[in-house]
């Protein structure tokens, strides 16, 4: 398990292998998505994370590359951390159906 926050070296390399890897990448059937809105990691590190085991993980680095602030890649999947300004309040990432 790696980590690399922006700035450093690799960081860049990590965010396009990871891209790379996860573009249409189902997962299989245990893929896993999970937002992380922690309001110690908010004060202290000032972040969001985001975890992933499928092509999510390169749509989220296609879409908001600039926001990220660093990414921890695992064997499986990877948690990118965002800027929490860059993000929308959760709610509106959920739409109900009738």
């Amino acid at each position: 398990m790696m980590m690399y926050k922006r700035g450093d070296e690799g960081f860049d390399v990590a965010l396009d292998k990871l891209e790379k890897k996860f573009f249409h990448n189902a997962g299989g059937p245990d893929a896993e998505e999970i937002w992380n809105r922690n309001k110690r990691e908010l004060k202290e590190d000032k972040w969001i994370s985001f975890y992933g085991t499928n092509s999510q993980i390169a749509h989220m680095i296609k879409r908001n590359r600039l926001d990220i602030k660093a990414v921890r890649v695992m064997r499986d999947g990877a948690e990118l951390y965002y800027d929490p300004d860059a993000i929308k309040a959760f709610y509106t990432l959920v739409r109900l159906r009738d």
